[in-house]
């Protein structure tokens, strides 16, 4: 039996717009993630995240992070603990 808390996605930009899609999100003209609603999507701190930035979503809620390492580390790190 698998542990849905210990499931990862893991993917690249090959598929970053059918993941994008399949989480809930569209894109704008602007590239911005957007929600069912059509609001923009923002990261905790409450910038827009772009199709080109977009790393995935903070366990457990509908928070898009950066693809950025620093981002990816602090969110990993904090689950983890």
């Amino acid at each position: 039996m698998v542990d849905s808390k210990e499931l990862v996605l893991v993917f690249d930009d090959s598929v970053k717009e059918r993941i994008i899609k399949s989480l809930g999100f569209s894109l704008n003209e602007k590239e911005e993630l957007m929600d069912t609603r059509g609001k923009i999507a923002t990261s905790q701190d409450f910038k827009p995240i772009y199709s080109k930035e977009f790393g995935g979503l903070l366990r457990g809620s509908k928070i898009p992070i950066r693809k950025k390492e620093s981002e990816l580390v602090k969110y990993f790190l904090l689950e983890r603990s």
